[in-house]
């Protein structure tokens, strides 16, 4: 797997020093949308689904709030068992979802700000993969080339929408 530098936008959009906005990041990189468009999506979100409590996607974005706006973009979620970032496609466009951390990986290249391929806490090298996202209707997955069975999460945008009204 190699690895590309990228802020994803961030910096054209404005947006000086770190901040915790792997979402972000990965989901710009990966959709093509800009860095502006996602973080003030991700932000309205975050604010409809915690009433408030938590009042931008400056600092990080949850797991709920990541899902939701990407199941609504039309991307699906593969879970993964037993499965390290080295093992996904060198083909396609993913969002990889490591421990704490997700990643834009394009035809093979992580796109990051910062080299995460490597992890001192597995045996092999590579980080744990808890899953992916893949646009809606890609056909790869690791079950396939692994003989095991993956899981697919169902979209829960229809859930969302119900909860919440459609995405803004």
């Amino acid at each position: 797997m190699n690895y590309k530098q990228t802020d994803g936008g961030r910096l054209d959009a404005g947006y000086k020093g770190r901040g915790g906005d792997c979402v972000t990041r990965s989901i710009a990189i990966a959709t093509g949308l800009t860095y502006r468009t996602v973080r003030k999506a991700l932000t309205d979100l975050t604010i409809e689904m915690t009433g408030g409590l938590d009042r931008s996607a400056a600092n990080g974005v949850s797991v709920p709030v990541s899902h939701a706006y990407l199941t609504s973009l039309g991307w699906e979620l593969v879970l993964t068992k037993k499965s390290y970032l080295c093992d996904l496609p060198t083909r396609g466009t993913l969002i990889a979802c490591l421990p704490r951390h997700k990643v834009a990986v394009i035809d093979g290249t992580l796109n990051d700000r910062w080299d995460s391929r490597k992890s001192k806490r597995t045996k092999c090298g590579s980080p744990i993969l808890e899953g992916y996202y893949q646009a809606e209707g890609s056909t790869w997955n690791i079950a396939e080339e692994e003989e095991e069975e993956a899981v697919t999460v169902p979209r829960l945008s229809n859930y969302f929408s119900h909860v919440f009204g459609e995405p803004k």
